[in-house]
């Protein structure tokens, strides 16, 4: 009996002297009859000096209520416990801790109450790691992204708040379910992939598609993370999910407006460009549309984006100084628009092209300038402006010569048919005169030239623009032409010696070279021989890029002193009993000039006349 007492003591002793339980011991006053060691280590109290002290004193204040609650209910049943949570506060900190404590009454032999022994255990680990769970579970529920997990059979232990607004299901309807429902698409090389990677206790990443709730696919992203035992086990998985159909379709929508600003900075009829001056004064192409290399076979955008001086290089030298000096002016302070057309090198030696170059400026931050701008081919453009201004100038010259011409027929007709009213009341005086018949048949014949050669000049400029360009032998033209006037040459006695080579061919309008010889040959044996001297020299030579044809004869000559300036005007008459209309030199002049040639004329009165044609090959 004694030694079974003895092992019952040492083995009270060491339960009384736990580091795990609290035991504490008070009178029905409420004061410490008896503290365990772990209760004044953890709360540093002092055995002998807490012995009789009020222990409601070591209780927060707004437990004690509850304390003498449960102390009254333990004595009020002896032999039963009572058990309820109660906090102390620590002198170490300004915190407390939670305890849970029993309460027992000690009863004497006639079993009354005499004591209450109270045995506590300490909760604040359990209690931290109560509020830790709590504040990651609310912190999971917090995040964008959905948190799961679930074991090696893919059966689902956790679904986070971002989950169930993602996929549809509430926690309560994917806890305990196959996570498999949501994955729309299984790829097997990243399945086997993240599979592999799981059991060797890495992490895996990628790209996924799946489904919710409602049936809606979706593309997301997955970070699968393995859960571990103890003994480096895979157990499980945790997988977070974002779900990236928004950021797939932003990406689209960025991927198809590049597409589109691509199309357009290729397809746009020039060289869209970003060119930039730093403050060093380094000039680059940090962006030139591929267009550059049509407009200048020699330029890329590689070789702009280091420099800006290739493309300088492949400006007509007379142009450059104009663009350099816009430059430097923008440099300065001129944030003027730049619009400038200038010439650029061709492929072709000796000739060019024309650009126009348009680009507004921008001030940078850091001092520096860059355009925004476009080069353009504007060399069809020019052809058509100065295309514009011949046809212009050439409908100014012809309605001038029109007019001119209208005032000198009106006074032909006029006066021919003031002739012929004339010789009409003659001949009905003396119906018989013959001589006035020839005079009217002279007048008639006047009137006719008058109007052939209005059609003519009419027909001249109306198909001034409606000619088609060919080469044509210049001897055979002459030949042709001399030999269509044989009677009157023949009549006349004239010899025309004609020296020009058989290979000499001139660009020109067929209709419009013969026209021009005709009124020279014509005009030659008209005016251009005397009784002495029958001859007409026509010499065509190769001179350069020109060729000249020089008609001479040796007739009456002109005073050039006296009508140099009416020589090839429309009405012009040199001599006193010329009847012509003053049309012939004047048709011949425009004819050459429209072929592009040039005509002058030599002469003295009594020494004949020369015609000097030159056409430009």
């Amino acid at each position: 009996m004694l030694e079974e007492q003895i092992l019952v003591d040492a083995i009270a002793a060491k339960v009384l002297e736990s580091d795990n339980i609290y035991i504490i011991a008070t009178d029905l006053q409420g004061k410490y009859t008896y503290l365990n060691h772990h209760f004044c280590e953890k709360f540093n109290v002092d055995p002998e000096k807490a012995i009789g002290k009020d222990s409601m004193l070591s209780i927060v204040g707004e437990d004690r209520i509850a304390c003498i609650a449960m102390v009254q209910e333990c004595l009020a049943n002896p032999g039963e416990s009572v058990i309820g949570q109660l906090r102390k506060p620590l002198e170490t900190d300004t915190g407390t801790m939670v305890s849970l404590w029993e309460f027992q009454a000690v009863v004497d032999e006639a079993g009354m109450p005499v004591q209450v022994l109270c045995i506590g255990y300490d909760l604040s680990p359990h209690k931290k790691l109560e509020r830790e769970v709590e504040f990651k579970s609310r912190l999971l529920d917090t995040i964008g992204q959905a948190a799961m997990a679930f074991d090696l059979q893919g059966v689902v232990t956790y679904w986070n708040k971002a989950a169930e607004r993602i996929y549809g299901y509430s926690r309560e309807e994917m806890l305990g379910r196959q996570i498999n429902i949501t994955v729309h698409e299984e790829k097997p090389d990243d399945t086997e992939a993240a599979r592999s990677a799981l059991m060797a206790g890495k992490t895996w990443g990628g790209e996924q598609i799946h489904k919710d709730k409602s049936g809606r696919i979706f593309p997301v992203k997955v970070i699968d993370s393995p859960i571990v035992n103890d003994v480096g086990q895979t157990v499980g998985v945790i997988a977070t999910v974002q779900d990236i159909s928004e950021e797939k379709a932003h990406q689209e929508s960025i991927k198809w407006h590049q597409e589109q600003l691509g199309k357009l900075m290729q397809n746009v009829p020039g060289a869209v460009f970003q060119m930039e001056l730093t403050p060093d004064g380094r000039l680059y192409f940090p962006y030139i549309s591929r267009e550059i290399n049509r407009l200048q076979h020699t330029l890329t955008p590689e070789l702009l984006r280091e420099s800006a001086e290739p493309g300088f290089e492949a400006i007509h030298k007379d142009d450059v100084q104009q663009l350099r000096a816009a430059i430097a002016n923008a440099a300065n302070g001129d944030l003027s628009e730049l619009n400038i057309e200038y010439r650029v090198k061709s492929e072709q030696p000796g000739q060019h092209r024309w650009n126009r170059l348009r680009a507004r400026p921008e001030l940078k931050a850091d001092g520096g300038l860059v355009w925004y701008g476009i080069f353009e081919d504007v060399t069809e453009q020019k052809s058509a402006a100065v295309a514009h201004q011949n046809l212009l100038r050439t409908a100014t010259n012809q309605n001038k010569r029109l007019k001119d011409f209208s005032f000198m027929v009106s006074h032909n007709i006029r006066s021919s048919v003031a002739n012929i009213m004339g010789l009409l009341e003659m001949v009905r005086s003396e119906p018989s005169n013959e001589e006035y018949l020839n005079m009217m048949e002279l007048t008639v014949n006047r009137l006719n030239n008058t109007i052939s050669n209005v059609n003519e000049l009419l027909n001249f400029e109306q198909s001034l623009d409606m000619t088609t360009w060919v080469p044509c032998n210049l001897l055979e033209t002459i030949t042709r032409v001399i030999e269509l006037n044989n009677e009157s040459i023949f009549r006349e006695g004239i010899q025309f010696l004609v020296g020009v080579p058989d290979d000499l061919y001139v660009q020109s309008v067929p209709a419009y070279l013969d026209s021009i010889f005709h009124n020279l040959v014509t005009n030659a044996i008209k005016y251009g021989t005397t009784k002495r001297k029958k001859t007409v020299d026509i010499i065509g030579v190769q001179e350069g890029s020109q060729i000249v044809v020089r008609v001479r004869d040796y007739g009456i000559g002109i005073d050039l002193d006296r009508y140099g300036d009416k020589i090839f005007k429309l009405g012009g008459r040199l001599h006193q009993d010329s009847q012509g209309e003053g049309l012939g030199l004047f048709m011949t002049k425009q004819q050459v000039e429209a072929l592009g040639g040039s005509i002058e004329v030599q002469s003295e009165p009594g020494l004949g006349s020369t015609f000097i044609l030159t056409f430009v090959q």
